[in-house]
């Protein structure tokens, strides 16, 4: 795979996370289509992603939303791609052209919730490590930003997540392919894609010597039906309860953990005399 990082102002990081503790991280994907047929533009997704001005030869409109949120920002391309798609803006240029059709389908978008954990570094170990391993391997591209989600009123309620824009198409040596790349069209990638999102997390959070894990499964699934759902920590709050002093929104976190956790042992009782009662019948 081809990357090129996109220039984008500053780059601001969390610091390293090198302490083992306990938490129940949040975990979110979702895929959503982009459809001309819909109204929508991928030079007017990726500029809204990247804050990079971009062109839409289609519907010939630049686009100049600019943000002040983004981390980190790339464009990933097969090794076997032309050197110019690595230039957002041709690479806009060469999705449009591809599409003939008024209502073509002209990109996959991800939006998946980032580690408030890890440092800027690892989340972008995370995105580049799915981007490549799910989407660029097999010869699509891909535009991927990282917003960093910051909520100043209530620092707990950071939400760090990327987006990610893949071309619908597969690309070679003489530039994206005649045909539609259907086989990532059926449904079964859907539950691949949120285990691997799941799985690469996981890792960084294992590499990073952190007793933190996601899943995908829903909660039911996971056997945790009814379970109220976590929150992040600030950063601010992440380091002082790394270093041992208590903060009310960890006290918030893990009240939420002991009741969740009695809620399962409750399950789990209730199952154990059922099955008692049934086996002396």
């Amino acid at each position: 795979a081809l990357r090129v990082h996109l220039h984008i102002g500053p780059i601001w990081g969390y610091g390293s996370a090198k302490e083992r503790m306990l938490i129940v991280s949040n975990y979110h994907l979702e895929i959503k289509v982009l459809s001309r047929g819909k109204g929508h533009s991928f030079a007017r997704t990726a500029n809204y992603i990247s804050g990079v001005k971009l062109h839409d030869n289609y519907l010939d409109t630049t686009y100049y939303h600019h943000r002040s949120d983004v981390a980190w920002a790339a464009v990933s391309i097969p090794s076997k791609a032309p050197r110019d798609f690595l230039n957002l803006q041709t690479l806009c240029n060469k999705i449009e052209e591809a599409e003939r059709r008024y209502d073509a389908r002209t990109a996959r978008e991800f939006i998946g919730s980032l580690p408030n954990e890890l440092s800027l570094e690892e989340q972008e170990w995370i995105v580049e490590k799915f981007v490549t391993h799910n989407l660029v391997r097999y010869g699509l591209c891909a535009v991927a930003a990282i917003h960093t989600g910051e909520n100043r009123s209530a620092p707990e309620r950071n939400n760090p997540h990327t987006h990610i824009l893949v071309s619908t198409r597969t690309a070679g040596p003489d530039g994206f392919s005649k045909t539609k790349d259907r086989e990532h069209d059926r449904k079964e990638f859907i539950p691949i894609w949120r285990e691997q999102w799941a799985d690469i997390q996981n890792r960084a959070y294992e590499r990073n010597g952190l007793d933190i894990r996601v899943s995908h499964e829903s909660l039911e699934v996971q056997g945790k039906r009814n379970c109220e759902p976590t929150i992040h920590l600030s950063l601010p709050d992440w380091q002082r309860e790394r270093r041992g002093i208590r903060t009310s929104a960890g006290d918030r976190k893990r009240a939420i953990a002991e009741r969740n956790a009695q809620r399962v042992l409750d399950r789990e009782l209730a199952w154990e005399r059922s099955m008692d009662l049934e086996l002396s019948r």
